[in-house]
């Protein structure tokens, strides 16, 4: 069981960049946004289900795969 994260730690979403895509020529990560850790578990789960094996978020609590922002986000809107 996931422990209980902090909201609003910083954290970031970053992408994997797939090879040519945007004319690069080898593969990288981007960052595409940065806040609090709630709001960035919010827009993991608005990126597009065929795309969000390229995201991920990172924050000083560790990496964030979509299924794990998921679960943060149901436990955090749990009632206690």
């Amino acid at each position: 069981m996931m422990r209980l994260l902090p909201m609003d730690v910083p954290a970031e979403i970053h992408r994997r960049v797939s090879e040519g895509e945007g004319g690069r020529l080898r593969p990288e990560e981007i960052i595409v946004a940065r806040g609090p850790l709630v709001i960035m578990a919010h827009g993991l789960m608005a990126v597009d289900a065929s795309a969000r094996g390229d995201f991920w978020i990172t924050s000083e609590m560790g990496d964030l795969s979509f299924e794990e922002a998921e679960e943060a986000l149901r436990r955090w809107s749990a009632k206690h």
